[in-house]
Formats: C-alpha cells, sequence, structure tokens
C-alpha cells in the first residue's frame, strides 16, 4: 500500500469515526431533549400540585374557621340571652319594687288629703 492510498485509508477511518461521533452527540443531544421536556413536564405536574395542595388547605382552613366562627358566635348569643334575660328580671324586679312604693305613698298621700279633707 503506498502512502497516498494509506493516508486515505486513514482519512476514511478518520471520517466513520467522526460520523460515529456526530451520531452519538446526536443521540446524546436527543436524550438530554427528552430529559430536559420530562423534567419540564414533572415541574409544572408539581407546581399544580402544590397549588392544589395550597388551595385545599386554604380551604380546609376557611372551613375551620367558618366552624370556629360559628361556635363562637352561638356562644356569644347564648351568652348575650342569658346577660338579657338577667338585666330583664333585674328591670322587672325594680319596676316592681317602684310599683309597690307607689302604691304605698299613694296611700299615705290619699289618706293625708282624706284627713285634710275631713278636718
Amino acid at each position: 500500500m503506498g502512502p497516498i492510498l494509506f493516508y486515505f485509508s486513514g482519512a476514511k477511518e478518520e471520517i466513520r469515526l467522526a460520523i460515529e461521533k456526530v451520531l452519538e452527540i446526536r443521540e446524546v443531544e436527543a436524550e438530554a431533549q427528552k430529559i430536559r421536556a420530562n423534567a419540564t413536564d414533572e415541574a409544572k405536574k408539581l407546581m399544580e400540585d402544590a397549588r392544589q395542595d395550597v388551595i385545599d388547605v386554604a380551604t380546609k382552613g376557611e372551613d375551620q374557621i367558618s366552624d370556629i366562627f360559628r361556635d363562637k358566635l352561638a356562644k356569644a348569643e347564648s351568652e348575650a340571652k342569658i346577660i338579657y334575660n338577667s338585666i330583664l328580671l333585674s328591670a322587672e324586679k325594680d319596676c316592681e319594687l317602684l310599683q309597690s312604693r307607689a302604691e304605698k305613698k299613694k296611700a299615705k298621700a290619699v289618706a293625708v288629703i282624706m284627713e285634710r279633707i275631713v278636718k
């Protein structure tokens, strides 16, 4: 084999190796693109799951707050009703006492007036 033929033969091998390397690089790039696409899809899914978790937690918290509010409101209304009834009862007793005193004073006033008229 002459030097030219050997050189051509070696160049052919180098070209074949270069083509193989280019093909390997393309395969690696294609695989990297798939990995990127999968990672992007997975990130989107994780974000959607996280968003849904936030919504679920917020909804649950809102429900719990509503329950607590209803319980506290019912308790406050019950306590207010007890206080109202107590105040009302006390006012009724005060009115009865004032009315009783007025009746006694009225009876005394009538007696005094009658005594002056009779004299």
